[in-house]
């Protein structure tokens, strides 16, 4: 073969090999592209697509829980759930008045050191908006969700719809709680606590079955959801709002419903004046008695080791005394 012909085929044989190695380049950059895209049916978790709570529960996963409740009984329901496996505290301070509190700066900031705030509605806890807008890693949980009718607030007085916020709690807690072992404890805890809460409305409903009347006078209309469940009336001094001021119309209203019912006890609770009660009780010559809202436990009822179901324990033997119930 002559020199020329060598030429030829050395340079075809080259032609070859650099297209070769320049599809295999492709090839290889093709694949690095593939493995570096995202496919389809691959989603990587991004803060779009895994849900606030998973993101919480991750970033507080070994941790132990720290829960803030805003006023006693969502205190209880949450301590019975949780047990000893979480802290639970209470956000206004025992013996005050939860209707008018409002949260100071300082109240505000303990909140960066919780993963969970209970709060029962924000008909009763109106602060809770500017909570909200703290921008804080702090679970909100609505405990009387979906409950409230006529802009009134106080569901738990009712056992029944106390058990609904156990539930909730109980279910916001474990979504919050990586450890299945935790979670069915909080399970077990719930279904205890709800089993006595099943054991009151039972004694509610016994003891409240056979009484000679069923009206009876209180401050504030707060037994809306438990005169409704066990077939009561209450006719209430003020409103929802304990301490609004009283036309004196009203009053003699009251009197004359006292009179035609035959009422000889008037409700007042703890923790607000009770001068009004006390003067519409000389009115129509009644006693005084205790109906509690269980918005606040004084430290008396703490130091004595009372609970939320002690107190409405209390206020059943008050309503069976007050409504001449055999």
């Amino acid at each position: 073969m002559g020199i020329d012909n060598k030429k030829v085929v050395i340079g075809a044989i080259a032609s070859t090999v650099v297209i070769v190695l320049a599809s295999v380049v492709a090839i290889t950059l093709q694949g690095s592209n593939n493995n570096n895209s995202t496919s389809s049916d691959v989603t990587l978790p991004t803060s779009e697509n895994v849900s606030r709570d998973q993101l919480l529960q991750d970033a507080n996963k070994g941790k132990r829980l720290k829960i803030m409740t805003t006023f006693y009984p969502l205190y209880e329901f949450a301590k019975a759930v949780v047990g000893d496996r979480a802290d639970v505290d209470l956000l206004i301070p025992s013996g005050l008045e939860p209707h008018d509190w409002e949260p100071s700066a300082r109240d505000l900031e303990r909140l960066k050191d919780y993963q969970i705030l209970i709060y029962n509605s924000a008909i009763f806890e109106p602060y809770i908006d500017k909570v909200k807008g703290l921008g804080y890693d702090l679970k909100m949980v609505e405990a009387a969700s979906g409950m409230v009718l006529d802009q009134d607030p106080h569901v738990w007085l009712d056992p029944i719809l106390a058990k609904e916020q156990v539930r909730i709690i109980r279910d916001a807690i474990a979504s919050m709680d990586s450890d299945e072992g935790n979670s069915r404890y909080y399970d077990e805890n719930a279904r205890a606590y709800t089993a006595r809460l099943d054991e009151l409305h039972v004694k509610f409903e016994e003891g409240l079955r056979d009484c000679g009347r069923r009206e009876f006078i209180t401050l504030h209309s707060a037994y809306n959801y438990l005169v409704s469940r066990y077939g009561l009336k209450q006719i209430t001094i003020t409103g929802i709002e304990p301490e609004h001021d009283i036309p004196a119309g009203k009053i003699r209203e009251i009197v004359d419903l006292a009179k035609r019912h035959g009422i000889d006890v008037v409700y007042a609770e703890e923790g607000i004046d009770d001068r009004l009660v006390r003067a519409l009780a000389e009115e129509i010559n009644a006693k005084v008695l205790t109906l509690s809202p269980i918005e606040v436990l004084d430290e008396e009822d703490l130091e004595e080791g009372k609970t939320y179901i002690a107190k409405m324990e209390e206020n059943l033997e008050n309503l069976r005394l007050g409504l001449g119930c055999r």
